[in-house]
C-alpha cells in the first residue's frame, strides 16, 4: 500500500470501536444468563476468531448490521467440536484458556504459527493453581494447549505481571463461575493496569463482584453468576493515536470524534504524550482536535501502554533530538519482537534507534524518507509507518491486510486525508 503525503489541511475522523471492550463484551455476555447486545462492537479479526471459538463451544451469536445479540450460556458449555483454533488472537489464546476450564471434555486451544511461538507459561501455571488440568499438547511454556478441567476449583494462584496483564484478566473474567473463592496475586508488578481496569469496569457491568487490593490482590467471590447486558462500545483510543499522530507530524489540523474523554482506557494518554511533545491537543465539545507543530523529544515510561509504543516511537523520529521510551522490554514477545521491527524499519527512513529493555531513537524532522516498509506482520507497525508516510509520501508498506487485526478499515478511513 503506498502512502503519499497529505493533501489536506483540516480532517475529521471517527474512532473505531474499542478493541479491548468489545473483547470482553463478547466474553462476558457468553459466559452469563440470558440474551446480551453489544453494539458497536469492533469486528477485527481477533474479534471474529474469538466469536467462532465460542460458536464451536456451542454458544449462539448472531449479528444484524452493527449489534451482536448473544445468547449466553451461564457458564455451561456444550462444544460443537473440541479444537479451537484462534489464528493470531493472543488475547483469544489467553482469554480462552480459561474459559475451556469451564467445558466438559478436553478442549485443544491452538492458532497460527506465529501464536503458538508466543509462551503461555505464566497462564498456565496460575490456572494449575487453581485446580484446573491444562497440557502442553507440544512445547513446553507455548500452545497447543489442552485443557480437560470440568470446572474451575477455585483458591489462591500467584503469577507474574510484568510481561502483560492479560493473564490476570483472563483468570479473573472466569473466576466468578468458580466452585470456590478465588484470589490472585501479582508475583512482581502488574503491567498495562489500564486494561486490567477494563477488564473489573465490564465484568461489574455484568454483575460480578471483584475487589482489586492496589493491583497486589485481587479477590473474586466464586459461585457467582453473570447477568445479560445491553453494551454499548465506546471509541478506540488505541486506534485513534494514529490519527493524533497525523496531526502531530503534519502540521494538519485533525479532529477526531467518537472517543471518550472520561475513558479508563490507558491509551487515551497518548493525547498528552504529544501534547508534551508540542502539538496543540484540545478538546471542542466531544471532538478532540490536534494540530501539529515543531516537536521536541521525550522521555516516558510505557510499562502501562505498551501499544502506544510503534506510533509514539513514529512522533520521536519527527522530534529533534534523543527520545527515551523506557520499560518496553515485554514488546519483544507481541505479534513480531516490536523493537527489532522499529529499530529495522526506522534505519529504513533514515532514523537511527538502539533498544534493550528501553528504546532510544535519534530524532530529526530533516531525516526521515521515503521508503519500502515491511510491517513483520503486525498491524501497529504497519499503521505507524503508513502515518509516517502522511508526512514524508513515499511509503510503501508492504502486506497492508495485517492491519485487519484490530483496524479493519484503516485504509479506507486513511482516505479522508486524502480526499
Amino acid at each position: 500500500m503506498n502512502v503519499r503525503k497529505i493533501e489536506k489541511t483540516t480532517i475529521g475522523v471517527k474512532a473505531p470501536p474499542a478493541k479491548a471492550h468489545t473483547l470482553r463484551a463478547i466474553l462476558l455476555a457468553s459466559l452469563a444468563e440470558g440474551t446480551s447486545r453489544v453494539r458497536n462492537p469492533l469486528l477485527g479479526e481477533d474479534q471474529l476468531h474469538l466469536i467462532d471459538a465460542l460458536r464451536r463451544l456451542g454458544v449462539v451469536i448472531g449479528q444484524t448490521g452493527e449489534e451482536l445479540t448473544i445468547k449466553g450460556t451461564g457458564g455451561e458449555f456444550t462444544p460443537l467440536y473440541r479444537e479451537l483454533d484462534l489464528g493470531e488472537s493472543g488475547v483469544a489464546m489467553n482469554t480462552l484458556a480459561a474459559v475451556a476450564s469451564l467445558v466438559p471434555g478436553e478442549i485443544t486451544l491452538t492458532g497460527s504459527a506465529g501464536l503458538l511461538a508466543r509462551p503461555v507459561a505464566d497462564l498456565v501455571d496460575g490456572l494449575r493453581q487453581l485446580g484446573c488440568e491444562v497440557e502442553y499438547a507440544k512445547k513446553e511454556g507455548f500452545p497447543p494447549l489442552v485443557v480437560k478441567s470440568p470446572s474451575i476449583p477455585g483458591g489462591t494462584a500467584r503469577v507474574s505481571g510484568k510481561k502483560t496483564s492479560q493473564y490476570f484478566s483472563s483468570l479473573a473474567l472466569s473466576s466468578p463461575l468458580a466452585l470456590h473463592d478465588v484470589k490472585l496475586l501479582c508475583a512482581d508488578e502488574l503491567s498495562e493496569r489500564p486494561y486490567f481496569d477494563i477488564t473489573l469496569e465490564m465484568m461489574g457491568l455484568f454483575g460480578a463482584r471483584a475487589e482489586n487490593r492496589d493491583y497486589r490482590e485481587v479477590l473474586i467471590p466464586g459461585g457467582q453468576t453473570y447477568r445479560s447486558a445491553d453494551i454499548v462500545v465506546e471509541g478506540d483510543w488505541s486506534s485513534a493515536s494514529f490519527f493524533i499522530l497525523a496531526g502531530a507530524i503534519t502540521g494538519s489540523t485533525v479532529r477526531i470524534s467518537g472517543l471518550n474523554r472520561e475513558s479508563r482506557q490507558g491509551d487515551r494518554l497518548f493525547a498528552d504524550f504529544i501534547s508534551r511533545m508540542g502539538a496543540s491537543v484540545r478538546w471542542d465539545g466531544d471532538v478532540l482536535v490536534v494540530t501539529g507543530a515543531r516537536l521536541s523529544p521525550i522521555e516516558q515510561d510505557m510499562g502501562d501502554v505498551p501499544d502506544l509504543v510503534p506510533p509514539l516511537a513514529i512522533a520521536c523520529a519527527f522530534a529533534r533530538g534523543r527520545s527515551v521510551l523506557t520499560n518496553v522490554g515485554r514488546l519483544r514477545y507481541k505479534e513480531c519482537n516490536r523493537l527489532e521491527a522499529l529499530k529495522t524499519e526506522l534505519a529504513k527512513m533514515g532514523i537511527s534507534s538502539s533498544y534493550d529493555e528501553d528504546l532510544v531513537i535519534e530524532g530529526n524532522p530533516d531525516a526521515p524518507g521515503g521508503a519500502v516498509i515491511d510491517p513483520w506482520n503486525d498491524h501497529r507497525i504497519a499503521m505507524s509507518f503508513a502515518i509516517a508516510g502522511l508526512a514524508v509520501g513515499g511509503i510503501d508498506v508492504l502486506h497492508p491486510g495485517c492491519v485487519a487485526k484490530s483496524f479493519p478499515d484503516f485504509w479506507e478511513r486513511l482516505g479522508a486525508f486524502w480526499n
